[in-house]
């Protein structure tokens, strides 16, 4: 056995305290604590549903990539050895037994390279990354809300009504002192009127002295840590006894603390005078004691008519809302004394009451599977082990201030996490696509073969800058939306990517895809722009659209796009429709762009503005004309859909 004192200050990690009583700070937490562990699994490599989904997705995304581009391979190499590709002369590129080994293979360096380009148009990178980044702003969000999220999937179940969730209310203010009884009164069943000074200073000694709280200050302000029944207590001796804890730990030493199932006895030392208070339920506390304190200061026989008086109001009361704590005191000789069962002065009787917790949001689909009620302060050692292992089994998310208001919170930041994920798929899948497409229809077109110091050049720095670098800037700002309540309920609907994002992500690409092939194509006529103009409104067109889009999927079926837009929203478009202008500069003399004048970029502004008037159009057509179709094109993939959960139904 080893003793703590001053010479030998510190606790080792899991000792037992056999006796005695002190502070302690904890200043680290170790990787084997039960602590560390349960902040580790937040953190863990596990897939949650939405990246289980998106992966899916991505699998799928990622065949359809290197089917199409390697279907541009044997095409391009069909036409090139059958001499039907030209130079800018007109000639052939490829004459049999005429074209040099080192030219072909140079050609073909450059098929290759394009069908690269093809390849990087479908960039499914960011999937994952915009899901962990949604989590993560949730989790530090509901964290600074006192609510623990346990496990990464946790917030995305909680959506889906299928997530354990913990509301502690152990450590929440939900108690009050209603009234004080004194001990006369408690004897006599009768008001003697005010209570003696004497007395007084014994019943502030045995609130402030004999508690596992504590009282600290915050400005001018009295803050109180500790079980709600610590709290109430502490605070209705500041508030209405005026007591001066500071002055009380002067004028008095701990000896010995002493517990006992419920109760708490506490040894003093004050002026060579051992002092003894014991606090608990009254019911305990009542048969401790043998006499009372009248009002005056004088000791009284507590006779069986008053513990018969006061079991009847205890019964009488609500025993489920209320608490009944009493507060003893005797002096004994010295500290070895023993303090007989039966010979404590009763000095009053405290009543608490809990308060109802308002707030609470019935029409939630959350799964509560556990709610700690009443005052779990687990001031012994076994109910102290009892509940740590509870509290680390049960609840995937833990709402740490006992509110039940924070369960409509915590739904609404799962469906949150679940409408950014969407919408940020809808734009990438948007992005992604048209670029696809785009690219593979324009190499498909081209006449020659790609050059790397022209065509090939700019298609990879548009393609590396919309499909990498703004990709992830929109992540982030779609992912900055904070929760609504006009968000629509996950539950029972566990589609990634739903019917209405394919009608609107399909109304998208058309309009961009046609209007990127006419621009290229009869640019230079429309636009009344040179060859090198027109390669540099090519360049651009993308990139407006991508930016107008973002402001596009914010809302899924809300038409109204700008509804609750943030500042900074706005301000970010804005910024990302000058970057072309900076690109263009950039690049000018690297690729050979031409500089735009303003009638261009408005032109080329106000087409990719378009893209809202469609995005609001193809609102008003029915989802069943796009997701008939495609469901019926994609069947055979229902995994992209449907991902089976454990304890769930995979619903149709």
């Amino acid at each position: 056995m080893e003793k703590v004192d001053n010479s030998n200050p510190f606790l080792s990690a899991g000792a037992e305290v056999v006796d005695g009583h002190g502070t302690m700070i904890v200043t680290s937490v170790g990787r084997n604590t039960m602590c560390y562990r349960s902040k580790g699994e937040i953190y863990s490599s596990e897939s949650t549903l939405l990246e289980s989904k998106t992966k899916y997705l991505e699998a799928y995304l990622e065949k359809i990539k290197w089917v199409v581009s390697f279907s541009y391979l044997p095409i391009s190499l069909g036409r090139y050895f059958s001499g039907n590709v030209r130079d800018d002369n007109g000639n052939r590129m490829f004459i049999y037994g005429e074209t040099s080994v080192l030219y072909v293979s140079y050609d073909i360096v450059e098929i290759i390279l394009a069908m690269t380009a093809i390849s990087i148009a479908l960039d499914t990178s960011n999937f994952t990354w915009a899901i962990k980044f949604n989590l993560a702003r949730a989790i530090n969000k509901l964290k600074a809300d006192n609510v623990i999220v346990k496990k990464n999937s946790s917030l995305e179940k909680a959506a889906l009504g299928i997530a354990g969730i913990l509301i502690d209310k152990s450590g929440t203010s939900t108690v009050n002192v209603s009234k004080f009884v004194s001990a006369q009164q408690v004897a006599e069943n009768e008001d003697p009127g005010s209570i003696s000074h004497d007395v007084l200073a014994l019943i502030r000694l045995g609130i402030g002295m004999n508690t596992t709280g504590i009282i600290y200050h915050e400005g001018s302000k009295f803050k109180f840590l500790g079980s709600p029944t610590e709290r109430a207590i502490l605070s209705w001796g500041v508030t209405e006894l005026s007591m001066d804890l500071e002055k009380q730990m002067q004028d008095f030493c701990v000896v010995k603390v002493q517990s006992s199932n419920s109760s708490r006895g506490i040894l003093l030392l004050s002026d060579n005078r051992f002092h003894v208070h014991w606090r608990g339920p009254a019911g305990t506390i009542l048969t401790m004691c043998s006499s009372y304190y009248d009002n005056s200061g004088i000791k009284r026989v507590l006779n069986e008519n008053s513990r018969t008086f006061l079991e009847q109001q205890m019964e009488n009361s609500d025993s489920s809302k209320s608490q009944f704590i009493a507060l003893a005191h005797t002096e004994v000789t010295d500290q070895d004394s023993t303090v007989e069962q039966d010979s404590l002065t009763l000095l009053g009787l405290l009543i608490l009451i809990e308060k109802e917790q308002e707030g609470t949001n019935k029409e939630s689909d959350l799964n509560v599977k556990l709610i700690i009620d009443k005052d779990s302060s687990a001031e012994d050692t076994n109910q102290t082990e009892v509940l740590v292992s509870f509290r680390s089994t049960q609840g995937d998310i833990v709402i740490c201030d006992g509110n039940f208001a924070s369960l409509a919170m915590v739904l609404r930041w799962g469906r949150c996490i679940w409408h950014n994920t969407q919408t940020f798929l809808q734009f990438q899948l948007t992005v992604n696509i048209t670029s696809l497409l785009n690219t593979y229809i324009a190499y498909s077109e081209f006449k020659g073969v790609p050059q790397m110091d022209t065509r090939l050049t700019y298609v990879l720095v548009q393609l590396i800058w919309v499909n990498l670098f703004m990709a992830l800037i929109v992540a982030v700002n779609l992912g900055r939306e904070n929760p609504s309540d006009d968000l629509e309920s996950t539950s029972n609907k566990l589609q990634l990517v739903k019917g209405t994002m394919w009608r609107n992500l399909i109304a998208q690409v058309v309009y961009q895809l046609v209007v990127l092939r006419i621009v290229e194509n009869r640019g230079e006529a429309i636009f009344n722009a040179s060859e090198d103009e027109n390669q540099s409104i090519t360049f651009v067109m993308p990139i407006f659209f991508q930016v107008f889009n973002m402001i596009n999927a914010r809302k899924i079926e809300e038409k109204n796009v700008f509804l609750g837009i943030r500042p900074s929203s706005i301000g970010l478009a804005v910024v990302l429709i000058f970057i072309p202008v900076a690109l263009v500069e950039l690049l000018r003399k690297i690729v050979g762009f031409e500089r735009l004048n303003p009638i261009h970029w408005i032109a080329c502004i106000v087409i990719a503005l378009l893209c809202w008037a469609v995005g609001l159009a193809i609102k008003f057509v029915p989802v069943r004309f796009f997701s008939i179709p495609i469901m019926a094109v994609i069947n055979k993939f229902k995994a992209l859909y449907h991902v089976a959960i454990p304890g769930t139904k995979d619903f149709q």
